[in-house]
């Protein structure tokens, strides 16, 4: 067996044997309901809560809220009341790159039971407003909300974008290659270009040939990304934070030619949260990424 279809047989194995539920999601033009699964619009507030504010004193953007009563399929998840996810309007989108367990630039918070009669009118009442000098930055238009529609769940494989996939990877590898062992992935990657220099392209991309890649709006699964996995450190404090809290997408619409959301130069946001403290409803440590080309 030469190495490209040694490799690819050992990711085939990999994937079959790593599996986790997923919720995949779309998007539709249209505000949703106050107390509903959306992205954008207006938040639902209890009565005695303040509008999110980031480190700056500024109003943070909904950028999306769930209804958990669509999580069900989903283990560990919470089935009740809403989870949103809130973050700055700055030219980052909140994301602090140094550290994205800093939540002065983005919140998610969780609201166990909803009191049905708060209002919109109540609620937009709490939101200060901005000076005309700053400058607000969102992925999506100002203003703009859009429906979150769940479709059915379904199972899916580890993929390689994962930083959980590279050890998997190289472990199997060298049980079977002792001759020929490697450290990290990307050491094959190099050996297999040179055996074929067809492959132009990314190796493991060829491996993995034939996934989905359509829209990646989902929760749970794996994750998504333009770039890398940012807890593929093995000194990361990140490592633990294993679940895909929320991933919203990049979303073309080719029949309007318009985005519906747009991170950066066409990227994807992850929020992470270990097993452990989505068990407890602790949303205290959570991770916040976007990437883009």
């Amino acid at each position: 067996m030469i190495d490209f279809e040694l490799a690819r047989q050992i990711t085939k194995e990999i994937q079959t044997k790593h599996q986790e539920s997923v919720l995949p999601f779309t998007l539709e033009e249209g505000e949703a309901g106050l107390f509903e699964s959306k992205a954008g619009g207006t938040p639902y507030l209890p009565h005695n809560m303040q509008w999110p504010l980031d480190g700056e004193n500024h109003p943070m953007l909904l950028l999306a809220q769930v209804d958990c009563s669509a999580l069900e399929s989903l283990p560990n998840f919470p089935h009740t009341g809403l989870l949103q996810f809130f973050i700055a309007s700055d030219d980052v989108y909140g994301m602090d790159f140094d550290d994205m367990l800093n939540q002065k630039g983005f919140r998610v918070i969780y609201h166990e039971t909803v009191d049905a009669s708060v209002t919109p009118k109540e609620v937009l009442a709490k939101r200060p407003q901005e000076s005309e000098e700053y400058e607000i930055c969102t992925p999506f238009e100002a203003g703009d909300s859009y429906r979150i529609c769940f479709s059915a769940p379904k199972a899916m494989k580890l993929t390689v974008d994962d930083f959980r996939f590279d050890a998997l990877f190289v472990a199997e590898w060298n049980r079977r290659r002792p001759d020929a062992p490697i450290e990290k992935e990307a050491e094959l990657h190099q050996r297999l270009k040179e055996q074929n220099p067809d492959y132009g392209w990314d190796v493991f991309e060829a491996l993995n040939h034939g996934e989905d890649e359509s829209v990646h709006h989902q929760i749970g699964g794996y994750p998504y990304f333009t770039q890398n996995d940012p807890r593929r450190n093995a000194d990361s404090e990140l490592t633990d934070l294993d679940v895909v809290l929320f991933q919203l997408d990049s979303d073309f619409r080719p029949e309007s030619r318009d985005y519906l959301v747009c991170w950066g130069d066409v990227g994807v946001a992850n929020f992470f949260i270990s097993k452990e403290a989505l068990k407890k409803r602790d949303f205290s440590k959570v991770a916040y990424n976007w990437d883009c080309c």
